[in-house]
């Protein structure tokens, strides 16, 4: 029973990247955003293993980090004039399913195999639609992916390359550690094959924000485990970036950096519009067409770039718009309190530890750029490394 109940909340994980239901509205997000809250209630009644093998008390400062988010995004659903429902209950459910996971007392590193297995899966979906052959088109159905650019076939199962390049970056560290841990020499090799494809994965998305996530993630693992191997490793990463991005059919990187400003400049000046309790989980889609409207009016304006968004592409600049300064902190909060926690680990620290430190480092960096803590596969990602990292930095 020890053996099942501590397997239930890693499968939960592993399969939250992977699911798709075609013929809904949302039939990539919709599912997994099913599976984070399923799985965390599902993890929340398991009873609790009575041996002194069972589950590990959490750490307070953890408790508390997950707190700050879960409520600010309770302040701003309740106060929001048309809170999105669906927003809101992905920032509950995710840190939920991290901590909900640890309490049934899974060892983290069976947390992080089911992470790799699931990442591993989701980029070898990917490499197939990249060398032209999509799995879900030869079972007769073809994704609602919309846009123009020919690297939008590379969707995985998330639905979107940047989506599928962001989640590779994420769990590179991960499949590292995986690798460092293992004493079989078969693991280790399957290791290696998983890594392979998830670098595969990354440059057939052509993201280059997940080139940044990747550079980070590979700079907090030296950070915490320098070696001269290590050394190798990070000059062998700047060539696969200038590879990466070398190879991205996407639009001219000066445009797409003018597009992310564009947008913030529309977006910025309504970041204290409420900065106690945000405009409310979602409000950006539905504030946005008035912005645009009123930023054109001043000035800002660029036909390139006019249209609507859900997202403004900054995970921290729409934290404090939705949730307002508490929920920039709950995003920037976890960020500090585990460097102050790393300074406190030993040199080199464990493989677990550099794995989730990579996969936090690179979350943090995509969410400059991009969106992957509103993602339930990403969220998910970011808070079972929060989880696992501090937990381990407390043990140390």
């Amino acid at each position: 029973m020890l053996v099942m109940r501590t397997l239930v909340g890693p499968a939960c994980v592993a399969v939250v990247p992977l699911l798709v239901w075609p013929g809904l509205a949302r039939p990539f997000s919709d599912p997994k955003l099913a599976a984070v809250a399923l799985g965390a209630v599902l993890c929340l009644v398991l009873p609790l293993p009575s041996s002194p093998r069972g589950a590990r008390e959490l750490p307070t400062r953890l408790i508390a980090v997950a707190a700050l988010w879960i409520g600010s995004f309770l302040v701003a659903g309740l106060t929001a004039r048309v809170p999105d429902l669906l927003s809101l209950l992905l920032g509950l459910a995710a840190p939920t399913l991290a901590l909900a996971v640890l309490r049934t007392g899974a060892p983290p590193a069976t947390v992080i195999r089911a992470q790799v297995v699931g990442a591993t899966v989701c980029a070898a979906v990917a490499v197939a639609q990249w060398v032209g052959w999509d799995p879900f088109a030869v079972l007769g159905w073809h994704a609602p992916v919309d846009g123009a650019s020919v690297r939008m076939r590379v969707y995985g199962t998330l639905g979107n390359p940047n989506f599928v390049g962001a989640l590779m970056a994420m769990s590179v560290p991960l499949t590292m550690a995986v690798h460092a841990l293992s004493a079989s020499s078969v693991v280790r090799r399957v290791a290696e094959v998983a890594g392979v494809l998830q670098a595969a994965a990354l440059v057939g998305t052509g993201s280059r924000g997940a080139v940044l996530g990747l550079g980070a993630a590979m700079a907090a693992w030296a950070l915490v485990r320098w070696s001269r191997r290590m050394r190798l490793a990070l000059a062998a990463l700047l060539v696969f970036g200038g590879i990466a991005i070398g190879l991205s059919p996407a639009r001219p990187l000066d445009t797409t950096a003018a597009g992310r400003l564009h947008l913030w400049r529309i977006v910025a000046p309504h970041a204290l519009d409420a900065p106690l309790t945000g405009l409310g989980p979602g409000a950006v889609a539905l504030q946005f067409p008035g912005w645009q409207r009123s930023a054109a009016r001043q000035g800002v304006r660029d036909r390139r770039f006019a249209g609507l968004t859900d997202h403004v592409h900054n995970d921290y600049l729409e934290a404090v718009v939705e949730r307002g300064v508490p929920g920039l902190l709950s995003c920037v909060l976890p960020l500090g309190l585990l460097v102050w926690l790393l300074a406190r680990v030993p040199r080199p620290a464990a493989p677990m530890v550099a794995g989730c430190c990579g996969a936090l480092a690179a979350g943090a960096a995509c969410a400059f750029v991009d969106f992957p803590l509103a993602r339930p596969a990403e969220l998910v990602w970011w808070w079972m490394a929060i989880a696992i990292l501090m937990l381990e930095a407390s043990d140390s």
